[in-house]
């Protein structure tokens, strides 16, 4: 478990609680988690899996940083899904 200032807090577990199973863990829900979410739904939809997130929403880096007067040479779709929603 990460706490809200970055740093792994060790979480007791309890013996008679219950354990889940996933066949896939993904680590984060940026771009890539999301992403990788999508494709295993359409091309494995027999597995199961779950995100974990230490934030309170999706996005990864494009919700949490700004850049103030980014400029990029790629277009808006190069940044994002067909899919939709994604959120």
């Amino acid at each position: 478990v990460v706490d809200d200032s970055g740093m792994a807090q060790a979480e007791a577990v309890d013996s008679g609680s219950t354990v889940e199973h996933f066949d896939v863990l993904i680590v984060g829900a940026g771009i890539s988690g999301i992403g990788g979410a999508y494709h295993l739904l359409q091309q494995c939809p027999d597995k199961t899996f779950t995100i974990l997130e230490t934030m309170d929403g999706f996005g990864g880096t494009w919700k949490t940083h700004t850049y103030p007067g980014i400029r990029s040479d790629s277009d808006l779709y190069t940044f994002g899904y067909r899919f939709k929603p994604w959120t």
